[in-house]
């Protein structure tokens, strides 16, 4: 079959031009299809007379590009419409399983690793997820000295806050006040099930010197 070039191509080791006649037979069958998909090459009426093996007249040729032009932005409308569809639908799952997630659960948090135990060989670590305002407010108390720390520390209402000052400063001060008032949040909570991991981190007896 022959074919009429609409974009510049090579095939069978020759350079076509839009208005060129692409002869039968240079343009495989199972590549035809892809061609004509993008818009490269179109079919060339059956009926139209043979000997006209190169050129079409100029009338032709722009009434063949029209109508190929026409056939390619169609597909391509039709593609991106396609497209279109699957990104909402994509959209629309990744909507489904946010709304799962309950709201603001995790958001800015940072998991910070403590070790809450060691045998001398093995460590026993433990994931916080602090929120950034948590861990300001253990940076800020860890700053002042033992006997205003401690006053600090009494104030605290975060689990995390208290778990991240027993880890990391060294003072016994600071680490008794932070297991004190760890113990009065899970008693007024009432669930101290609950808070088994947060406890055996406050528990842990790491020494140090009291500045």
């Amino acid at each position: 079959m022959q074919y009429l070039c609409i974009k510049q191509l090579t095939a069978g080791g020759r350079t076509y031009n839009p208005g060129n006649i692409i002869p039968d037979g240079v343009i495989l069958p199972e590549r035809s299809s892809k061609l004509i998909k993008n818009g490269y090459i179109s079919k060339v009426n059956e009926e139209t007379d043979e000997n006209h093996d190169e050129m079409y007249t100029k009338e032709q040729v722009e009434k063949i590009l029209a109508e190929a032009i026409e056939d390619a932005v169609n597909n391509t409308i039709a593609e991106m419409d396609q497209k279109q569809k699957e990104l909402q639908e994509e959209l629309q799952q990744t909507a489904a399983e946010l709304k799962e997630t309950e709201d603001g659960a995790y958001m800015e948090s940072i998991v910070i690793d403590i070790i809450i135990g060691s045998d001398g060989e093995n460590e026993q670590h433990m994931a916080v997820m602090a929120k950034p305002e948590e861990i300001q407010q253990v940076f800020s108390i860890m700053q002042l000295n033992a006997e205003n720390g401690s006053k600090a520390i009494a104030d605290v209402k975060s689990e995390n806050v208290l778990i991240l000052l027993h880890a990391s400063d060294s003072r016994k001060t600071i680490k008794d006040a932070a297991k004190k008032q760890a113990d009065n949040l899970f008693s007024t909570n009432g669930d101290s099930e609950a808070y088994r991991g947060s406890n055996a981190a406050t528990d842990t007896n790491i020494k140090g010197d009291d500045t």
